[in-house]
């Protein structure tokens, strides 16, 4: 298993492909119709998964590029020097380290921030979201209700130290509730694990425009898939209220796309077919063997040498343990006994020989 400009150049070729397959799949011929919003997340985390492992396996079929391919490499690599050692090749990665690093750097610092400033926040608790939290968190750690003017609208925070963010407005208990059995789902989905993977990735191929693009639908199929969570059970007066809770919270925001939120009401609307087990499972198998085959094989350059450049030897022998043997000298070293000709050889190779069966004489015996 090894990590090439091949291996590497492959990996951002087929995730690129995959998330443009499964977002043009989703937004335009209904994907979720068939798989679920469940299944959609599932293809895209394998798509998430296919560029954090960008490797050559043992099995993997190496197959020959073509006359383009090898111009294209020999352009990065060979032709276009920019000093006695450095290619293009070497440029274009120093700046894709460099551009990663700062990227990570600066998201790293932010989140520190933000984490420190929660953290030192005076805790004004909302009793009754807190006791709401208590009937609606199924399980242990329950998360921390913060009311602070810090936000305008629900959000949660921390991936250890669950905590929900309640902007400091009036909300009666039945907006709390659908407020939270939202922000709850998305808590018990990890979904902050999964945006933070996604930041990074992105930080990772800041020039594929495409991991953008892999992170705006897969944001909103994490908002799909809570929304759906939290109107199971709800009737339809109650999901009514659940999108007028979300239609002002969300006309509080600064940046709100309206396409987005449009379809997440549609989405909420039809319930019945956007939760499949079944359709789920289908997307696992097929985001598996997606992967599967992804690696199966890497297109690389083949040159056949200049006959120019050949060495021709008219008189090459083969030297193997029927047609020469080792003489051990006085001194421990060795030497080789062919054609009559005594040709020195050194430790680690009269070793090698040793353990391939080839006889050992010692000088004068």
């Amino acid at each position: 298993m090894q990590i090439t400009f091949f291996s590497i150049w492959m990996t951002v070729f087929w995730s690129s492909i995959l998330i443009v397959m499964f977002y043009v799949l989703r937004t335009k011929l209904k994907l979720t119709d068939l798989c679920s919003v469940s299944g959609v997340i599932v293809l895209y985390l394998f798509c998430m998964i296919r560029m954090l492992i960008p490797v050559e396996f043992p099995w993997t079929k190496v197959v020959e590029g073509g006359a383009l391919y090898n111009r294209i490499h020999y352009f990065w690599y060979i032709e276009q020097k920019l000093g006695n050692e450095v290619s293009v090749y070497d440029v274009v990665c120093l700046v894709w380290i460099a551009g990663t690093v700062w990227i990570l750097l600066r998201d790293a610092v932010q989140y520190i921030k933000i984490s420190r400033y929660f953290g030192t926040m005076p805790a004004q608790r909302n009793n009754s979201a807190a006791q709401l939290v208590n009937i609606l968190w199924k399980g242990s750690r329950k998360p921390d209700i913060l009311l602070t003017a810090a936000v305008q609208t629900p959000c949660c925070f921390g991936i250890l130290r669950k905590r929900i963010l309640i902007p400091d407005k009036e909300y009666t208990d039945g907006q709390l509730r659908l407020i939270l059995l939202h922000e709850c789902a998305h808590l018990k989905n990890n979904d902050l694990l999964t945006k933070n993977l996604i930041n990074i990735l992105c930080a990772l191929y800041w020039w594929n425009p495409c991991v953008y693009l892999l992170k705006k639908d897969l944001s909103q199929s994490l908002e799909i898939r809570c929304d759906l969570m939290a109107v199971k059970e709800l009737d339809n007066d109650l999901k009514g209220e659940y999108l007028a809770v979300i239609l002002k919270e969300y006309k509080d925001r600064v940046n709100t796309n309206s396409k987005l939120l449009l379809e997440r009401f549609r989405m909420v609307a039809k319930t019945g077919c956007v939760l499949r087990k079944r359709g789920t499972a289908a997307a696992w198998v097929l985001a598996g063997a997606l992967l599967m085959g992804s690696y199966t094989f890497v297109i690389q350059c083949s040159y056949d040498p200049p006959i120019e450049e050949i060495e021709t030897v008219q008189e090459a022998h083969e030297i193997n343990r029927y047609n020469s043997w080792l003489i051990k000298m006085s001194d421990g070293t060795y030497c080789v006994r062919f054609c009559d000709q005594d040709i020195p050889v050194s430790g680690k190779m009269s070793q090698l020989m040793i353990e391939d069966g080839f006889t050992v004489i010692e000088k004068g015996k």
